[in-house]
């Protein structure tokens, strides 16, 4: 058992040790930015696996160079729409295997699940097969596919079961805010319903955006993923796992965090298929929901690469032994067992 440390390479060494007995995993990897839904990089002829938009050299992390940036700057997303395009610009001026298995490798995860989100018709199509070409020679990671855009509900079927025979998709990803899918309306709540039932039917998890979105227009999307529209949902209609991301919690204030988490718990007692991961969550917010929810119900996820892997991964080492009283059980249960779980592994 971690003896209390906020030392990154004890913390990491502790992972390591349990990681030669079980394989730690990311559920919440975006390949391309979620908000323009840019797939437009090329390989590196010198590099295997590594991809870019020409902005900038790619440089490899390193926990030595790193430590002084550990500081928590989660939710990059500012509150205005051009300042995001630029920030995440910067952020994803490289993707690929490499630069995700580097960040694996600095840390000791093993697999990731991506998780695009398209914003146009005929994207989601388009990203599952960039996705393909740029990841498909490695097995560390498992494919989800963006909600796609003017699909009517009645064909998400199709779409969805031609997506698993072709692609071999592990998940779907849906994002209320970013598709303009209004669970709090008649349409959107048919919409949801109706990917849930799919979702069955495949064995496929559905990851749902939880929280509020900043930084996109019109605004009133921004509320599209906040845990009180989305509790008006029947999760249960699927019988695979729902994992709603960022707890319900993200872009929103501490008080209002508490508050989604009441709802959350009560959302987590009534459907049992219901799960939680952890990306992008303030350190206080982080702590909040790992005592508040049990670990059965929590899967590991960092939002890269928004945020890096490797500190998502730390705060959550560092959270995880604060708060818990069986550190290497809770570990294994949230970055192992229930990802294995979920998809199916």
């Amino acid at each position: 058992m971690l003896k209390m440390s906020d030392d990154p390479h004890v913390l990491c060494e502790w992972a390591r040790d349990l990681g030669k007995s079980y394989s730690f995993m990311d559920l919440h990897v975006h390949p391309y930015d979620v908000l323009s839904g840019d797939i437009r990089f090329k390989p590196v002829p010198q590099t295997r696996g590594l991809f870019t938009r020409g902005l900038f050299n790619y440089h490899p992390p390193s926990l030595e160079n790193e430590i002084d940036n550990l500081p928590y700057t989660s939710q990059l997303v500012p509150d205005n729409q051009h300042a995001f395009i630029l920030a995440a610009r910067f952020t994803y001026s490289h993707t690929g295997p490499k630069v995700f298995t580097d960040q694996f490798d600095l840390v000791g995860l093993v697999g990731a699940l991506l998780l695009p989100v398209a914003r146009t018709a005929g994207k989601a199509e388009k990203m599952l097969e960039v996705a393909h070409q740029m990841f498909q020679m490695d097995d560390r990671f498992f494919s989800g596919c963006a909600f796609p855009i003017g699909i009517q509900h009645e064909e998400l079927d199709n779409f969805f079961r031609s997506a698993h025979n072709k692609y071999g998709i592990r998940a779907i990803k849906l994002h209320p805010s970013l598709t303009g899918i209004d669970p709090q309306t008649q349409e959107g709540q048919d919409v949801i319903c109706a990917s849930l039932s799919v979702a069955g039917k495949l064995n496929l998890p559905l990851i749902v955006h939880g929280g509020r979105t900043p930084g996109i227009e019109p605004v009133e999307l921004r509320e599209y993923g906040r845990i009180s529209r989305l509790a008006l949902i029947n999760w249960s209609i699927s019988t695979a796992p729902v994992i709603l991301a960022h707890a319900g919690c993200y872009g929103l204030t501490h008080t209002e965090s508490i508050e989604a988490l009441f709802t959350l718990d009560n959302l987590l007692e009534k459907h049992s298929n219901l799960m939680v991961d952890i990306s992008n969550l303030e350190p206080p917010i982080l702590r909040l929901v790992l005592e508040k929810i049990s670990s059965e119900r929590i899967v590991f996820g960092s939002d890269a690469l928004y945020v890096p892997i490797w500190k998502a991964w730390v705060r959550f080492l560092q959270t995880l032994q604060l708060v818990s009283v069986c550190p290497d059980d809770d570990l294994i249960r949230i970055a192992s067992l229930n990802p294995a779980q979920c998809l199916s592994l």
